[in-house]
């Protein structure tokens, strides 16, 4: 979410019901006392040498437009070896691949190999292709972002008139066993020892789509609730891994404009204060390099300065184990995951 009105008479409507309340801002948060709404230096791979991915094989997942094509620009900035890119649809893929290239060309980056890949991520046959084929050709996946979503759809769970379980079972096909599956082959590839970062592009209505929160999200409780039971995969995957050998992280990217909104929701892009691409897809590049590390196993907000994220909670994390984790919040025996 971004900064969004508080005031009554200014809150805007979407799907014909308030974007907030006027008691909530998901602008504000008490994490960090800096909220960013764009890049900025210390998550930027061309002002922080310290995140380059020189070296890496970067694969994310729903990248021809959006925040995934901007992940993949940022990491083109960070010098990757090789950055691919997947999408459903031919002509888009190899727009993308243009872009991505002509980027590359304008830095005066002459080592960064760019490929697109056709896929379709709620088809498993595809996606068991597609990793058989980067293993016959040697390829083996340093980073891997899941950035492939369903569409936000309304209409209640399983009740009259709503969605439909066969509905809302396709939409944990995109946002559930498609990262799965494409985690589980990730896991598997590679005979080698290097450091693996696992990245799940994830978003805050997993936690904030309450009705006291959002009447609008309320509205749309399948996108949240698939998501965060994403976000608890993840969780699990952390949990089990070293995170020397394999960092897992979940973020919210922020309210970024884009298809969902405009085609999806019917959003114009003055109706809220979107927040600027460039801070999820330099947000990706830092969250995947071990400058990152003690947020492994953690959900964060790319809005969160990270060098106040790190001054603030690197120490608490080795204490609280529950801190920024799904699960239920009051139930461990200990109240050191209160923020104060």
């Amino acid at each position: 979410m971004s900064p969004s009105a508080t005031n009554t008479s200014e809150i805007p409507t979407i799907l014909g019901l308030p974007w907030n309340t006027p008691t909530f801002d998901c602008g504000v948060s008490n994490v960090t006392p800096t909220m960013h709404t764009t890049s900025y230096p210390a998550i930027n791979p061309a002002l922080n040498p310290l995140i380059s991915q020189a070296g890496k094989t970067v694969l994310i997942t729903g990248s021809t437009a959006g925040i995934g094509l901007a992940m993949a620009k940022s990491f083109v900035t960070a010098s990757a070896s090789k950055v691919i890119i997947t999408g459903r649809r031919q002509e888009r893929l190899d727009k993308a691949v243009d872009i991505l290239r002509q980027h590359a060309k304008e830095i005066g980056n002459h080592q960064t190999k760019v490929v697109g890949n056709k896929l379709d991520a709620t088809k498993m046959e595809e996606i068991d292709a597609f990793w058989k084929k980067l293993g016959e050709e040697g390829v083996v996946v340093d980073v891997l972002i899941l950035n492939a979503v369903g569409d936000m759809a309304t209409g209640g769970l399983c009740e009259e008139g709503g969605r439909t379980t066969m509905e809302i079972w396709s939409k944990l096909e995109a946002n559930l066993r498609a990262p799965m599956r494409h985690t589980e082959l990730y896991m598997k590839q590679g005979k080698d020892d290097r450091q693996k970062f696992l990245l799940n592009t994830s978003t805050a209505s997993a936690h904030v789509s309450h009705p006291e929160y959002s009447p609008a999200l309320a509205a749309a409780p399948e996108y949240g609730f698939t998501k965060a039971t994403a976000g608890l995969f993840f969780g699990y995957i952390a949990q089990q891994a070293d995170p020397d050998k394999l960092q897992v992280v979940n973020f919210h990217p922020g309210t970024i404009y884009s298809e969902l909104w405009q085609y999806g929701l019917g959003v114009e892009k003055s109706l809220l204060p979107f927040d600027d691409v460039s801070l999820p897809a330099d947000f990706a590049v830092w969250a995947t390099t071990t400058e990152a590390r003690f947020i492994h196993g953690r959900f964060v907000w790319a809005h969160w300065d990270v060098d106040e994220m790190k001054a603030l909670y690197a120490e608490r994390f080795v204490k609280d184990k529950d801190l920024f984790r799904f699960g239920v919040c009051g139930l461990a025996g200990s109240n050191l995951h209160v923020i104060p």
